[in-house]
């Protein structure tokens, strides 16, 4: 078997490898093409070492799994797993383009406040879904999370003081940081039919030890406030430049995380912008005790967006002026009266009215598609105090006539869709 970090120029499976982007514990991961459709992906290969193991194949084969059940845009898509004939494993992921947050520290050595908020943004949503399928991925780390710049989407509000006192300027954002969570080599899957066990061994640690939570280093112990904790350290990590617990070797570390408090960020990092709601955040997420930290990412992601600072965004709308706040849903009222005539919520204020598509020169509405034997009106004329309709008005009213019908829009819709 040729080695794992020698494959350059060789194919496995339908894949045609090139050179080596990435490395791991388990793995080597090289840019390759599909030898069919010309396809650029990424294909990891297990270490030849592990190949005979059957625990490691499983591991291997779970990060695959674990990846694309989730099924998150934060998280790297997994699209293929297989061996070839000489015995190599590997899986077929995304190729992603930018840098992993470890070299955007290592370079800048911390981001602003802004910054590190729209990261740790996207980096809860991804966890929050593999939660709730079950996925804890226990090694969450900035080599873990890669950064692709995206272009700006956002308003950016920002303070300013000048000779005029305090006040706010907007600009456009010219890019942001689009999140992938790679490496669910060491996630621990809820999964009925397979043994956790004979994966994972009762009182190994697994994990890195600066962003390891107490009670996995003291006893490995994990479930999703484990991935708290460490999305803690990582957001520290990014407003101060270091981490909460550093040491010469694993075992350091692991004893001053598990015994030593956390200094706060504010303190470590003085005359850097982090606000009070920030900090807060922050140390409730590094409680030794897991039951003081944030019991789910949906409840850290809910704190998360009161820790805005002097900058802080918001998605611009094209015609309509952002102190005004969100479009109102409003009633719209039809010619006529009648129980149809009630409420359909519309998009556009009448003071916005565009070009005119569908119904007149007024905005697009959002309606129920017509049901047919709710054509006809609720309450029925009667004929010299009968109660038998006349077949005058037994037929369907128009809406010109105020008939009051629910709007029939597949003729008006572009697409035929019915609104």
């Amino acid at each position: 078997m040729i080695p794992a970090d020698a494959r350059a120029g060789t194919t496995v499976g339908k894949y045609k490898l090139h050179e080596i982007v990435g490395r791991g514990g388990m793995g080597v991961v090289y840019r390759a093409e599909h030898v069919y459709i010309g396809k650029e992906v990424a294909v990891k290969i297990l270490h030849d070492g592990y190949g005979g193991r059957d625990e490691s194949i499983k591991r291997f084969l779970r990060e695959a799994r674990a990846a694309s059940l989730i099924n998150h845009p934060n998280i790297v898509d997994v699209t293929d797993f297989g061996k070839s004939n000489d015995g190599t494993v590997f899986f077929v992921m995304e190729l992603l383009g930018g840098e992993p947050l470890d070299a955007v520290l290592s370079r800048d050595r911390r981001l602003d406040l802004l910054r590190a908020i729209t990261i740790i943004n996207q980096a809860a949503g991804a966890l929050g879904a593999a939660h709730s399928k079950g996925i804890v991925h226990r090694d969450l780390k900035p080599e873990n999370i890669m950064l692709t710049p995206r272009e700006g989407r956002r308003e950016l509000i920002r303070q300013i003081t000048d000779e005029q006192g305090l006040h706010t300027i907007s600009e456009r954002e010219k890019a942001f940081d689009f999140v992938k969570i790679l490496d669910f080599g060491v996630a621990k899957v809820r999964d009925p039919d397979t043994s956790e066990g004979r994966v994972t061994q009762q009182g190994v640690v697994f994990g890195t030890p600066e962003y390891m939570a107490p009670e996995t280093a003291r006893v490995g112990i994990s479930d999703p406030r484990t991935d708290i904790w460490a999305l803690g350290v990582i957001f520290y990590e990014m407003l101060t430049g270091v981490v909460p617990f550093s040491g010469d070797t694993a075992v350091d570390v692991m004893l001053k995380v598990v015994s030593e408090p956390v200094i706060a960020p504010r303190a470590r990092a003085p005359g850097i912008e982090i606000t009070v709601e920030a900090e807060q955040l922050i140390m409730k997420a590094l409680s030794k005790d897991p039951r003081q930290r944030q019991q789910s990412m949906e409840e850290l992601f809910d704190e998360l967006q009161r820790c805005y600072g002097s900058v802080r965004y918001r998605r611009s709308l094209d015609v309509r002026s952002a102190a005004e706040g969100p479009i109102p849903l409003q009633r719209v009222k039809r010619p006529g009266s009648g129980p149809f005539s009630e409420p359909i919520a519309r998009v556009t204020p009448p003071e916005f009215r565009t070009a005119s598509i569908g119904l007149g020169n007024g905005p697009i509405l959002l309606t129920r598609r017509k049901e047919r034997r709710k054509t006809l009106p609720m309450e029925l004329p009667t004929v010299g105090g009968a109660d038998t309709p006349s077949p005058a008005a037994a037929a369907p009213a128009s809406a010109d006539e105020g008939g009051g019908d629910w709007v029939d829009m597949d003729a008006d819709a572009p697409d035929g869709t019915g609104g």
